[in-house]
């Protein structure tokens, strides 16, 4: 087997509906790490959303968060970041509320988490799933001149016209959506597949020797960014029809099934097939 790292998206990948790792793929993981195989988190969440998850399940490992706005090693030492600025994540925010974008936002710089409105619905929803809170405040109040993200939590069936609307208004920006109610808005050049080789240029790691994960568009140039690109089963339809190689649904270890069939990680009933 060549030399190999594996990078998986959180939500709807590594996280079952339930939000929750299964056993299955949590032994997946520890085999993998058993035998130098790095296993890299590589989600949209923030810092403050992904740690709790990764401490209730016992997992060590490189993370990055912000869809690669941040960036650290095993010990969370920050070993890469870059954001919009106060200035420009302040013009997105003005422009959803002067547009009445059905939306709220919230706003990440490092490790805080700022919204307008603590008791939106819509925030609410999101703090369930990452275990975190946001603060109330402004983009104003965010300490340091560097934010990673705005997310914009969209009313259901919304996402869509609010996506259209920030690129037109937006084009230097990178504008992605995570899922059916979520959009990231990035600095250019922010994408999952970059911190992907960034990390591989680290290890002397040729990409195309890789693994990664995912389940949706802000995925997708990850999954493209390395030699093996597994599409959730769980993926939008459109997604999948495009997908070269597909995993089993996020209901059923599709990432511990995938690295079973590579002779990553032991087997379970029916093992080395998926």
């Amino acid at each position: 087997m060549p030399r190999t790292a594996i990078f998986s998206d959180i939500d709807g990948t590594l996280l079952d509906s339930a939000h929750q790792v299964t056993p299955r793929t949590r032994a997946a993981i520890d085999a993998v790490q058993r035998v130098g195989v790095p296993f890299v988190i590589v989600t949209a969440r923030g810092i403050s959303g992904t740690y709790p998850l990764l401490e209730q399940q016992g997992i060590t490992c490189t993370v990055v968060t912000y869809s690669g706005g941040v960036i650290l090693d095993e010990a969370r030492n920050v070993i890469h970041h870059h954001g919009l600025t106060r200035a420009q994540a302040q013009e997105v925010v003005d422009f959803a509320e002067a547009e009445h974008l059905p939306m709220t936002w919230s706003a990440y710089s490092f490790e805080d988490w700022v919204a307008p409105d603590a008791s939106d619905p819509r925030l609410i929803a999101e703090e369930r799933i990452v275990m975190a809170e946001a603060r109330e405040g402004t983009i104003a109040s965010i300490e340091r001149d560097e934010v990673q993200k705005i997310l914009c939590l969209c009313t259901q069936g919304e996402t869509a016209m609010v996506e259209r609307r920030l690129k037109e208004r937006f084009p230097e920006f990178a504008i992605a959506v995570s899922s059916e109610t979520l959009i990231e808005v990035m600095p250019a050049g922010s994408s999952k597949a970059g911190a992907v080789r960034t990390l591989c240029e680290l290890w002397d790691l040729d990409p195309a020797d890789a693994i990664a994960f995912g389940d949706n568009y802000n995925d997708l140039p990850m999954l493209e960014a390395v030699g093996r690109g597994y599409l959730m089963g769980n993926a939008p339809v459109e997604l999948l029809a495009a997908a070269s190689l597909v995993a089993p649904d996020n209901d059923h270890d599709g990432v511990a099934r995938v690295l079973e069939s590579l002779g990553l990680a032991p087997g379970t009933d029916g093992a080395g097939s998926i």
